[in-house]
Parts: C-alpha cells; structure tokens; sequence
C-alpha cells in the first residue's frame, strides 16, 4: 500500500478532529470520514454504499435498541418519582452543609447512574441538585463538574455503557474480575470529585463566592416515593450481575417493577398511559448518540477493510499500543487530554478508527482493552463541552467552557491516570 495513501488517511482523520474541536457537526464531521476514507483508499462506489454506509449503518443497531430501553427506564425512575425522592432524602442527611452537600449530590447522582441514561435523565436529576448547591452557596464552576462526574462515575458499571460497548468489544461479560475493576474505577471518580469539592470549597468558601441567582430554577417538588422504592435504580445491575439476566428483559422487569411499587399514586390507566408516554419520551434523549453509534459503525467497518487498514497501521502502529503496559502508559497519559471536544481517543468519535487498528493488530486481551479505555471514556461522558448534558449543565449554571474544564478537568487526567494504573496492576497480566 502507497505511504501517500496512509498520510492522505492521516491527515483527513486529523482535519476531521481539527473541524470537530472547532464546534462543527461530529455527526456530519464523522460520516464525511467514513466515506473520505473508503474514496482515498480506492473502494469503489458500490463498496462504499454496500459495505461502508450500509453495512456499517447497521453493524451496531442493537447497541441503539439497549440505549432506547436504558433511557426508557430512566424516564420511568423520573417520572414516577423515584429518582427525586432518593436525591431529596439523601441530600437532607447532609444538611445545611456545602462540602458535605456536594459529597453527597455525587455519590447519588453515581448509584442512580449505574442504570440511568440519557440527557433527559440528566437533565431531570440536575434541575434538583445543581439548585440545591447553588443555593448553599457552592460557586457554580464548582457545583457543574461535582454533578457531572457523578454521572461519569455510574456509567463505571452503566448496564447501558456496558450493553453498547460489548458490540465494540467482543467478549466483554459483567462479570470479575473486569466487573471487579469498574467498581474500583467508580469509586475512584467519587473520590476525584470529592478531592475536587473539597479543594475549592476549603481553599476559597462558599457562600461567599455564591454568584447565580437560583430563584425559581429548582423544580416543583413532589410527593416522596416511600423508601422501599428506593431499590429500583440500582435493580436492573443486581438482576444482571446476581440473576445473569439478559439487558433488556432486565429493563422490563424494573419498568414494571417501579410502576408496581408506586402503584397507589395513579390508576390502572394512569399505568398504562405513563408506561406509553415514558416510552416516547425516551427517544428525544438519545437521538444524538444513536445517530453517533450508527455514523461510528460506518467509521469502524471503513477502518477495517483491508485496504484502508494496511495503509494506516505502518503510521499508527509504531505509535498505538500493543501491550497492557503500553496501553496503561498510553491511556494514562493521554486519555484525559484527548477525550475533550471528541479528540482522537473518543470510541464513539473519531477514536473509533484507532479503536479498529487497535483490534486488527489483535495484540491487547479485548476485555483489557475495553476497562483500560473506559476511564478516558468516561471523562468524556463528563467533560467534554459537546457532551449534551455536560453542554446542557455548564449552560444551566451560567459556567464558561473554559472554566469549567480549568476546574475540572485537572481531576478528570489524575482519575484517568490513577485508574490506568490500577487497571494495569489488577487486570494486566490476565489472558
């Protein structure tokens, strides 16, 4: 294969992160890609619409199908009730305490976000918490990444996370030792946000520094759910981890399980239509990933022909991992930098093509590859400024992108770093 083919790759993957970073479409960024690379490789037309956009459109539909029931389950937590009553009852152990506030909106925005998904589900937890920092006086360039590192940390162990990704990873099972890891990963990201509450808060107070009006922000509250409901967001990961049950029967079962269990607050048909209306109303919340999972099929098919692979893997493969230390020093290094505004290491971006040289090399264990990319995975999930909750969070509380990721991001690199580490030292030397 002609070197010049391999840099015209190159640089069009590179011009494609460049526009991506600039503020331009990843959806429309990331399907130019696919076709640009198949064109500048010599794949014929009918290739290129057979196999590429086809093909790859349809490679990881099931992927969308657990992302739709994963949202559904959400709108479910959300709309009975659920997920605001376990919030609320947390946050008033705290008290009239900032730090202890803070500490605690993450850890249980984290418990709900093991099953939780979607920006609706997001949204619907934030017009709670972030209210209640701001109005204990948390700064809110302080209370915005508290609340998103919450939600990276549950999507450690995010039955949706993991049901998407397994179509990426082949062989990936919720399971130890891996299993074992992402909690530890989790708990990690907890303490990173809590390191990071607690820097801002001891070093510069809170009241004072108080800035965002939050008066009528807070949404209308509800009537409590009763404690025993309280089991439900966190039932789908005991049902696949304790019962092994498929993802989406498991979905069904806590579906119902919530309507069930708040079944005095409505009727009969109050159930059925809430059963219908939260249905629908999941779709809004993932349309955008869905149509990022289906461009990335594209992107991960054009990467693995023969032709657009040989002429990429001489310039990446000095450069790409191909043992667990190296992918531990790699992912540890740059997995917190080059996740923000869908950079190269971005699997559902244009990391994707790195991820399918990645795989043809076949030189890293799968399932190692998958815990050891989750970390920087998940700073994106948290992070980055073109992330929808993550953009909607910083718009809600007035933040700049810029301080935002000056206040976070610091703690996304260590918690990517210190996780590299333990991946590597608990997972490393497994086959």
């Amino acid at each position: 294969m002609d070197v010049g083919t391999g840099i015209a790759l190159l640089v069009a993957f590179l011009a494609v992160v460049v526009l991506i970073i600039r503020g331009q479409s990843p959806i429309i960024m990331l399907l130019i890609l696919a076709v640009a690379w198949a064109a500048i490789a010599g794949i014929g037309i009918d290739d290129i619409q057979k196999k590429v956009l086809q093909g790859g459109g349809v490679a990881y539909a099931s992927a969308v199908i657990i992302i739709v029931f994963g949202a559904w389950f959400a709108q479910i937590l959300i709309q009975t009730g659920i997920a605001e009553s376990v919030i609320r009852s947390a946050v008033e152990l705290a008290g009239d305490r900032p730090l202890a506030t803070a500490m605690t909106i993450t850890l249980v925005t984290a418990l709900l976000f093991t099953s939780m998904y979607g920006v609706g589900a997001a949204i619907a937890i934030g017009v709670i918490a972030l209210p209640i920092m701001l109005s204990q006086g948390i700064p809110p360039y302080v209370a915005a990444p508290v609340f998103t590192m919450g939600i990276g940390a549950g999507t450690f162990i995010n039955l949706v996370q993991f049901g998407t990704f397994q179509k990426l990873f082949p062989g990936l099972k919720y399971e130890a030792p891996y299993l074992t890891y992402w909690v530890v990963g989790m708990c990690v990201y907890i303490l990173a946000a809590w390191m990071l509450a607690f820097f801002y808060l001891r070093n510069h107070g809170a009241r004072r520094l108080a800035s965002v009006d939050v008066a009528g922000e807070s949404a209308p509250v509800r009537k409590r759910t009763p404690y025993y409901t309280y089991i439900v967001p966190i039932f789908p990961v005991i049902m696949v981890l304790v019962f092994k049950w498929e993802i989406i029967p498991t979905f069904l079962v806590s579906i119902l399980l919530a309507l069930v269990l708040t079944w005095k607050d409505r009727t009969l048909q109050g159930h059925l239509n809430l059963f219908n209306k939260t249905f629908a109303d999941a779709f809004p919340d993932i349309a955008t990933i869905a149509a990022l999972w289906t461009i990335c099929g594209m992107i991960i098919v054009a990467g693995q022909t023969p032709e657009v692979a040989g002429a990429l893997k001489p310039l990446f493969g000095p450069v790409l991992p191909h043992t667990p230390l190296q992918a531990a020093i790699f992912f540890g290094v740059l997995g917190g930098i080059g996740s923000i505004y869908r950079g190269p290491l971005v699997v559902i971006g244009t990391g994707a093509a790195l991820l399918a040289i990645i795989l043809a090399n076949k030189d890293i264990p799968i399932p190692y590859l998958y815990s050891i990319w989750l970390a920087p995975t998940i700073v994106q999930g948290s992070m980055d400024p073109t992330n929808s909750w993550t953009l909607w969070t910083i718009g809600h509380t007035k933040v700049s992108h810029g301080q935002f990721l000056k206040t976070a991001l610091p703690f996304g690199c260590l918690m990517v770093a210190v996780n590299s580490l333990i991946c590597y030292l608990m997972l490393g030397s497994l086959q």
